[in-house]
């Protein structure tokens, strides 16, 4: 589904996006980018193969909320294929997803809404939970890989032709569970934030500078406080100054947000959520699989945050403005 807002947060009309004849099919994880011209949503898709064999597929939806594509498969393998994630780089967007033992790989999709020149392996072997976004020049690619619960969390460069540039950058390859990273970039540098802890333990977000030519910029820093509790899914958007992280956190879903972390990378005290439950998080949404995305007020992917209107989403509202200074 699709819904298209305006910037003072009515709604203006909800569509389906994907598999509008067949809706005996299952769709998950759902991500989006802004390409200048329309957006191009990408999901997860069981519509070729056998139950529960998914693939990553690709839509257009233009500004006027009407869906161009009937949804386009992105990889042609027989492999199992889940969690895509997509980012624009001005010429055309790449697609990157986890193969079902075989490593993390991407794509590229044309400004019609096609893929183009063939899937390529950004990570082998067990590289799973691959996340990214546009620099100046390159795109940086991260992801986790291991045996859980020893899981190691690294990156790469990808150029605007899909090669990789530069060796494997190693974001948090020490002992651990490193996991499900998100990255965007401030103009100058990438950040990337994750969480590190087992399923059912304590868990805490950190997060690591990366300079354009991928090389670390001091160490990483607990964005989150570290008190003993659950932390899950990063997400984040920058400002001119300051970046936004938000996550999910404690039994109650709740959702945290620091967004005190300037560009030096000293991150101050997370803000407290409100005293009622929000499993659905205040401008960063979440969607199946508890993953977050952080959204502007026209409802696009914010890598950029400036300061403007944002909107918050609880359970089935509308909800209500935030406004960014």
């Amino acid at each position: 589904m699709g819904v298209r807002v305006t910037p003072d947060l009515d709604t203006l009309n909800t569509f389906l996006i994907c598999n509008i004849a067949d809706d005996s099919f299952i769709q998950s994880d759902p991500t989006v980018t802004f390409t200048g011209e329309n957006y191009l949503v990408v999901w997860s898709d069981e519509k070729y193969g056998p139950s529960n064999a998914y693939h990553p597929f690709a839509a257009r939806v233009s500004p006027a909320g009407v869906v161009l594509d009937s949804g386009v498969r992105v990889s042609t393998s027989s492999a199992y294929e889940y969690r895509p994630n997509v980012a624009d780089d001005g010429e055309r967007s790449l697609v990157v997803w986890s193969g079902s033992s075989n490593g993390s790989y991407g794509r590229f999709v044309n400004r019609e809404g096609l893929p183009e020149d063939g899937a390529f392996q950004i990570a082998p072997g067990t590289a799973s939970g691959p996340n990214l976004c546009f620099g100046d020049s390159n795109y940086l690619v991260v992801w986790h890989q291991g045996t859980y619960p020893a899981l190691q969390l690294y990156g790469n460069l990808v150029s605007r032709q899909g090669d990789l540039v530069g060796s494997t950058i190693p974001i948090a390859a020490d002992g651990g569970c490193h996991r499900w990273a998100n990255v965007a970039y401030d103009g100058s540098r990438f950040l990337a934030v994750w969480m590190s802890g087992e399923n059912n333990l304590p868990e805490t977000i950190f997060g690591q500078f990366i300079a354009k030519d991928g090389s670390l910029l001091g160490g990483r820093f607990p964005v989150s406080g570290t008190s003993a509790v659950q932390r899950w899914w990063p997400a984040l958007a920058f400002s001119d100054s300051n970046c936004l992280v938000v996550w999910e956190q404690g039994t109650s879903r709740d959702v945290y947000g620091n967004v005190d972390v300037p560009v030096a990378g000293i991150a101050e005290p997370p803000q407290a959520p409100a005293a009622r439950e929000q499993p659905r998080p205040s401008i960063a949404v979440s969607i199946p699989y508890g993953r977050a995305l952080v959204y502007d007020a026209l409802g696009r992917r914010s890598e950029a945050l400036k300061p403007g209107v944002y909107f918050t989403r609880e359970s089935g509202k509308t909800g209500k403005a935030i406004r960014v200074r």
